[in-house]
Parts: C-alpha cells; sequence; structure tokens
C-alpha cells in the first residue's frame, strides 16, 4: 500500500471504511476493480459529512499497479437518476476528497453515478459541461453504470 493511501486510512475515521458497494436496491460489483482499495461511507457514523449536508454515498480510493491512482465519488440510487442531485451530491464527496488528497498526487479522478434506470435524455444531461465534476482543477464527466455492473468497467 502506498503512503498516500495510508495518509488517506489515518485521516478517516476507521468507522466509515466498508468492503462494498452496496446501497438498498443497488450494488455495484468490485471484481477485477483496483486493489488495494479504501472505501469511506458518508451515511457511517463518523463520516466527515452529517446527515443534514449534501454527500454522495461513497468515495472510493485504490491503488494500482503500486501506485495511488483512483479517487472515485459515487452516488447509487434505486430507481431513475435525479442528475441535479446527483452532480451535487457527488460534488459535494469530491471537495471532501480535495481535503485529503493533495494536489500533487498523480491520480485519475471519476465521478460514477449508478443508477437501476436512466432515460438516454438524462445519460445526456450527465455529459454536459455544467454536469462535469471539477477535481484538483480538472474536470471530468459522470460516468453512468447500470446498478449490478463492474466498477471495474467505468475505470478502463
Amino acid at each position: 500500500m502506498t503512503a498516500m493511501l495510508n495518509t488517506v486510512r489515518n485521516k478517516f475515521n476507521q468507522c466509515t471504511f466498508v468492503n462494498r458497494l452496496r446501497k438498498v436496491g443497488c450494488r455495484i460489483s468490485l471484481n477485477g476493480a483496483p486493489s488495494p482499495r479504501l472505501i469511506v461511507d458518508f451515511d457511517k457514523k463518523g463520516s466527515p459529512l452529517n446527515k443534514n449536508q449534501t454527500r454522495c454515498d461513497y468515495l472510493y480510493f485504490a491503488e494500482s499497479a503500486g501506485k495511488f491512482t483512483w479517487v472515485v465519488p459515487l452516488e447509487l440510487k434505486r430507481g431513475c437518476l435525479d442528475v441535479s442531485k446527483a452532480v451535487e451530491q457527488l460534488k459535494a464527496g469530491t471537495r471532501v476528497a480535495e481535503q485529503y488528497v493533495s494536489a500533487n498526487e498523480p491520480v485519475k479522478f471519476r465521478p460514477v453515478a449508478a443508477a437501476k434506470s436512466v432515460p438516454k435524455a438524462r445519460r445526456d444531461k450527465l455529459k454536459e459541461k455544467g454536469s462535469r465534476i471539477r477535481f484538483h482543477g480538472r474536470t471530468e464527466a459522470i460516468r453512468f453504470m447500470t446498478c449490478g455492473a463492474q466498477l471495474r468497467d467505468v475505470l478502463k
């Protein structure tokens, strides 16, 4: 595990770490996803964001080929995705990540929204400029995935 991933581990409350990506009605497979990894669940006690604050469901940190490379805020929905709400939730998780990951670290940033269904018009809205998420000065489009899919597929 890299020094950066250890630093992240030490900065979060240990009670917030989980080993899976699952909310009521939606789960994401971690088979083949980069590892070692840390997954922060913002709904757990000890989260840096409380229940009254806008927040995404998870922050996923992982190494790839021995380097700290992935920072992934994730929002999971069991029904249809509300794009504007998901954008705000992913931005909130990203702001937390920016506090814990140095801007000098070589990372790949990938905001992800997962839902059971999203009409094409809403999927297209995820790609619009106004829906992009900014992390340490770089912007990235939100990737959409269907509940039950594998996280590795959006990290390519």
